[in-house]
């Protein structure tokens, strides 16, 4: 499942039908290459519901059992430990010669279990049009720091000629 459409979606509690809030950003541990949590946005602010009470992701929205799902955001899962998709959304992915293999523009990950499976990675164009786009397998993946992440994997033909 892509990261980016979650985002706005509604959550809702099994127990008693109700909205606990809309998804505002996908929170991964870059550590463990794992959606940690899920941070909401809701009428009396934002509040956290680790991965692990997500019960399912359906289509149209994603349900929790209860709405004692969630955390406030300096809760256990607290965010200063977790990187949002936001943040990692145009970062630069470098592969172990030094090449700009492009920016970050999605994360697929397993519904079920939260463990990431790959990255989208975008090259080139102009206002989103043209240039190139490749998939990073998490096994790729060596480490994701605050400013870049690297990859050990193949430099692609066409990267780094632009």
């Amino acid at each position: 499942m892509k990261a980016r459409r979650l985002k706005d979606m509604p959550v809702v509690s099994m127990a008693d039908g109700a909205k606990v809030g809309s998804v505002e950003d996908v929170l991964l541990d870059a550590a463990d290459l794992r959606v940690a949590a899920l941070l909401l946005r809701a009428n009396d602010g934002q509040s956290i519901v680790p991965f692990a009470l997500v019960r399912n992701i359906g289509a149209d929205a994603v349900i929790v059992e209860s709405t004692a799902a969630t955390e406030g955001t300096t809760g256990q899962t607290a965010r200063e430990n977790l990187r949002g998709l936001g943040d990692l959304t145009g970062l630069p992915v470098v592969d172990s010669e030094g090449t700009n293999l492009g920016a970050v523009t999605d994360v697929e990950f397993a519904p079920d279990d939260g463990r990431l499976i790959e990255i989208e990675v975008h090259s080139g164009g102009m206002l989103g049009l043209g240039g190139t786009s490749l998939t990073v397998a998490s096994p790729a993946i060596r480490r994701i720091g605050p400013k870049l992440i690297t990859v050990d994997m193949p430099t692609p033909a066409n990267a780094g000629t632009h």
